[in-house]
């Protein structure tokens, strides 16, 4: 056994090295420990959103440029990523604001049509399952139709109550649509970031607690009745929000059997504040659906925020890792919001040029060696969590990473040294001490493969 580590750096994206292993265990090297106990058995995979804007910049790229675009980040010698997100209407990076059924007081939804969807986001979810076939596809509106709410628009206003069983069918149709166009759908949340309005100027609902507990018990009722499977992930906004959730659940007793897991953004809090809910829920799934690059801040050489995140997010248990914005263009567009994300990936509109996010060179680490069905489990390391205050006022930041076992055997350890010092570090496997040598700035994927 070979293991070779992967790293990326100031100076370095993705260099191949064989790793060696240490006769002597190093006296003070900082030691990389993986706990004994996994925070998930059968990990679903890595993502990012298909968002109308994603997809829109997908159908004006050369169909060349676009073949070889997916497959390198969905194919099987790509970043392989398994997971996407949708828009149910209209979201903030949408080329413009729509529902199905803007028929004012359409109850019966006699109106409903996935209208422009079918311009090119329906045809380019197709190609990216055509690139990888076993992508799972996930769900979420920005707002209900305006009618439904208090604004009247789909901008502000709250949803009322008198139209949740309405929603409901709309949901409905809308699972129904997309499986009638060979994509199915196998989760759906109420509502992209219930808690926010976005000022008026982003396509946003507000929904008090009861009134999202009462939509899903509701719209679980409806999928049962029409033999569907399609999972309901909760909340679908920030880790700071994980006590309304504690709360619905305890107020709501059956909202536990009637939703699958929750979903949460990383824009406040952090990973861990899922162990508040788990207490007292244990079996609680839960997803990372919503984080994206900065276009004007490190948008090309935050791989090290990102690799963070993912191995926080995975340290805590997540089911699956969804980024943000799979593509977009210089500006960030196009874009009805107010916000100035990046995408994954920015293809220049004046030269079609495509240009990658310091998130894309995380995924390359994360997704490449992560693959579905993989066991996780934590780290904690050794010897390496104090300074010399010589150094002083420099901080040494701790090491971040998570190991992971694949279903096919091979093994991976991924490291984060966010420091402007290299670490020196090593890894107990297999009966040797491994040194592993970590740049600064840096992200390193050791693999082991028999």
């Amino acid at each position: 056994m070979k293991p070779i580590i992967y790293t990326t750096d100031e100076k370095n994206f993705f260099r191949k090295k064989e790793l060696f292993y240490n006769n002597q265990k190093m006296d003070f090297g900082c030691n990389v420990v993986s706990a004994d106990t996994p925070s998930n058995e059968n990990f679903g995979g890595f993502g990012v959103a298909l968002t109308g804007s994603s997809c829109y910049e997908l159908s004006i790229m050369p169909e060349e440029l676009r073949e070889n675009f997916l497959d390198d980040i969905y194919g099987k010698n790509g970043l392989g990523l398994s997971v996407g997100r949708i828009s149910i209407g209209s979201c903030d990076y949408s080329t413009n604001v729509y529902s199905y059924c803007d028929k004012k007081d359409d109850i019966a939804l006699e109106s409903f049509s996935l209208g422009q969807d079918m311009d090119f986001i329906v045809p380019m979810v197709k190609e990216v399952m055509r690139h990888n076939p076993d992508i799972k596809i996930f769900a979420s509106p920005w707002s209900p139709p305006g009618w439904m709410k208090t604004s009247g628009t789909m901008y502000l206003g709250y949803m009322r109550n008198e139209y949740i069983d309405c929603y409901a069918e709309y949901f409905i149709k809308f699972l129904n649509a997309y499986k009638a166009e060979g994509i199915p759908i196998y989760a759906v949340t109420p509502q992209n970031e219930p808690e926010a309005q976005q000022a008026g100027m982003s396509v946003a609902c507000i929904w008090h607690p009861d009134t999202e507990s009462e939509f899903v018990s509701t719209l679980r009722s409806k999928l049962r009745k029409n033999g569907m499977d399609t999972e309901i992930w909760l909340y679908d906004h920030c880790f700071i929000g994980w006590a309304r959730v504690l709360e619905q659940l305890r107020h709501s007793p059956k909202l536990i059997n009637d939703c699958d897991a929750i979903a949460f953004h990383y824009y406040e809090g952090y990973a861990g504040m899922i162990d508040n809910i788990r207490k007292e829920y244990p079996q609680i799934r839960w997803n990372f659906t919503e984080g994206g690059p900065r276009l004007f801040d490190n948008y090309g050489t935050d791989w090290c925020k990102w690799s963070i995140a993912m191995s926080a997010a995975l340290s805590a248990g997540c089911d699956t890792f969804t980024g943000w914005n799979l593509l977009l263009d210089e500006c960030g567009g196009p874009n009805i919001g107010p916000f100035s994300c990046g995408g994954l990936a920015t293809l220049n509109s004046q030269t079609n040029e495509i240009t990658y996010s310091g998130q894309y060179r995380a995924f390359k680490h994360f997704s490449t060696f992560i693959k579905r069905g993989a066991k996780i489990y934590p780290i904690k390391t050794e010897n390496c969590d104090d300074v010399c205050l010589a150094g002083y006022p420099k901080d040494l930041k701790a090491l971040r990473g998570v190991f992971a076992v694949n279903t096919d055997g091979s093994k991976v350890l991924q490291l984060v040294n966010e420091n402007k010092d290299k670490i020196q570090a090593q890894y107990f496997y297999d009966g040797k001490w491994w040194y592993i040598e970590l740049m600064p700035n840096s992200v390193a994927s050791v693999v082991f493969e028999r």
